[in-house]
């Protein structure tokens, strides 16, 4: 065969395979011109037969999804080494929680990301009035010079809502801030016989707790032994004695979520397990306000104001930590793409935390506690 001729043939072969895959390019093309599909109507209507008639796996969600919780979930009380607390006790908190994922259409895998956050605050307070309880705003604010050579500072109005001035003098019970942050690879399995959808997951999580624990004390030139001092005789001293504790908290995690649609009602449940590392670091130190006035009578004029605070005690550990999250929710489909959802939830750190502080300046706490979390949730789920 000539050169000429092979030259001829391979060109003629190669243009019929490229005008076989252009054509076959063109007929995938045509044959599905909504693969993507950007319609997200959030409030199209949902009706019960179409419900009805949709596979379970047309009911869980798919690409991309976004759910949020209001969470009232109610916290443990600090193991501290003094006698007399209420341990057993759980005081309310309020948090949120957020996730957001997305599953592969057709390919059952995806990821899914889990923001959550819990505020513990429980707190005993007495109301002490201040020296200089009332002072007419009619009256105006004169300044007065200081014996000492600072600077003025002027007296602030009566506290907001209130018809005379006063501290809050508290002492700290149970006050804990809690955040978790988790990201998981997902994996979808086949629908049981009866609709019900299990995924199963693997992912890390970094929790963050930062403990607060302490107490404030009040002395006045009024009380008997009377505050005193060699340059004052009517003077309030506010003294706070706090140690913050934070708990930085990494590890892996592993878990499963299943869930079951029935007309408009979908149940679904997580149970989570997970361990790691503890990084620990606790502050102690002492802050004080001394507040000197030009008498002791109502509305007398604050002359100087003295602020003062202790070198920080800082202290360090490491811990293993393990513990377990489980929930349960009942979801209403009210649109399309939007369900509403209420449920309970259950976080459990059964080892591994650090309340309270080192014990250096207040009674502090054991290295090596637990931390619960249960209460109620509710909330909202989006899916395109």
């Amino acid at each position: 065969m000539s050169v000429r001729k092979l030259t001829a043939s391979l060109l003629a072969a190669l243009a019929l395979t490229g005008g076989a895959r252009l054509a076959h390019a063109q007929h995938e093309i045509l044959a599905d011109p909504h693969q993507f599909d950007p319609d997200y109507q959030w409030f199209e209507p949902v009706y019960d037969a179409d419900l009805q008639d949709m596979k379970p796996s047309k009911r869980a969600p798919s690409g991309w999804f976004a759910t949020y919780d209001r969470l009232n979930l109610y916290g443990s009380r600090p193991e501290l080494d003094e006698p007399g607390i209420a341990e057993e006790k759980i005081d309310s908190g309020w948090g949120h929680r957020y996730e957001v994922g997305y599953m592969l259409p057709g390919d059952d895998h995806g990821w899914l990301f889990n923001w959550t956050e819990n505020d513990v605050g429980a707190f005993f307070i007495v109301r002490q009035e201040r020296l200089n309880r009332y002072i007419d705003p009619a009256d105006g604010f004169p300044v007065i010079t200081p014996p000492f050579g600072d600077a003025v500072r002027r007296e602030e109005d009566n506290n907001t809502g209130y018809p005379f001035r006063f501290y809050d003098i508290v002492d700290t019970e149970n006050n804990i801030l809690y955040d978790s942050y988790e990201l998981n690879k997902t994996w979808r399995l086949e629908p049981y016989h009866y609709g019900g959808i299990l995924e199963p997951f693997l992912g890390v999580r970094w929790m963050r707790l930062d403990d607060r624990n302490g107490f404030m004390d009040y002395q006045s030139s009024d009380e008997n032994p009377p505050l005193i001092g060699p340059n004052f005789t009517d003077a309030e001293l506010i003294t706070t004695v706090g140690a913050r504790t934070r708990n930085e908290m990494f590890g892996p995690q592993l878990g499963f979520r299943y869930f079951k649609a029935q007309n408009r009602y979908v149940f679904s449940s997580d149970f989570r397990v997970f361990c790691g590392g503890n990084w620990q670091c606790s502050k102690s130190q002492t802050l004080s306000t001394l507040t000197i006035y030009d008498g002791n009578d109502v509305g007398a004029n604050v002359i100087r104001i003295i602020d003062d605070a202790s070198t920080p005690i800082y202290s360090r550990n490491e811990e293993f930590y393990v513990g377990f999250d489980v929930r349960a929710e009942l979801g209403y489909q009210i649109t399309k793409m939007i369900q509403l959802r209420g449920g309970f939830q259950l976080i459990d750190i059964g080892r591994g935390v650090w309340r309270g502080g080192d014990g250096t300046l207040l009674p502090g706490g054991d290295n090596d506690q637990d931390y619960l979390m249960v209460g109620g949730t509710f909330g909202i789920n989006l899916n395109h």
